[in-house]
């Protein structure tokens, strides 16, 4: 179903939508993808499933992004979403699982790969995990477009760390700033 947020509560991410028809709906947080609830706003447009019961909820609600104007395989990414459901340890590997949620198909999982050791040797945080592996299977799906099965297996390699740590901000530490204006106190008194 579509419909429109009518009230939000920004700080704990749950509202009312109302949908198709008049229908108004409540949501709360772990019904919106993850990666939308920064997303969220009075009068944005969202798609959600129904789930039936005396007050009907809405689950896997997702941001309705407007289209561009460009070509097919970009409006199907539009109204396509990955979900991140969790993962599974086995050693020092941990496989993140994701799952597409597109209206009108056939449910896909994926799961990426990683080793541990790569996060300690790159200094990532094992909460920056999904975020890495969904930007690597959106990759792969990009490179398999339609040719991409119902299922997708890759891995978290040393690539990808190191090209996600070259497109974070530089990190500025406290000691380093205050060493660079005491340096800048000292020559402006030189002069």
């Amino acid at each position: 179903m579509t419909g429109t947020i009518k009230s939000l509560d920004v700080g704990s991410a749950s509202g009312v939508i109302t949908a198709e028809g008049g229908l108004s709906v409540g949501f709360s947080p772990s019904a919106v993808l993850a990666y939308d609830i920064p997303s969220l706003a009075l009068g944005q447009v969202v798609s959600f499933d129904l789930e039936d019961g005396r007050h009907p909820t809405a689950l896997n609600v997702f941001v309705q992004r407007a289209p561009h104007g460009v070509n097919a395989h970009a409006k199907r990414l539009e109204i396509t979403r990955l979900r991140y459901v969790g993962f599974e340890h086995k050693g020092n590997v941990r496989a993140y699982m994701f799952e597409e949620i597109a209206p009108g198909a056939e449910k896909r999982t994926f799961t990426v790969n990683a080793d541990l050791a790569l996060f300690t040797r790159h200094h990532v945080g094992m909460q920056e995990g999904p975020a890495l592996c969904l930007h690597l299977l959106a990759a792969e799906l990009d490179d398999a477009g339609p040719a991409a099965g119902t299922s997708v297996h890759c891995s978290l390699s040393d690539r990808e760390m190191l090209a996600y740590l070259a497109s974070r901000p530089a990190r500025r530490n406290k000691l380093g700033s205050k060493r660079a204006m005491a340096a800048s106190a000292t020559n402006s008194h030189v002069l």
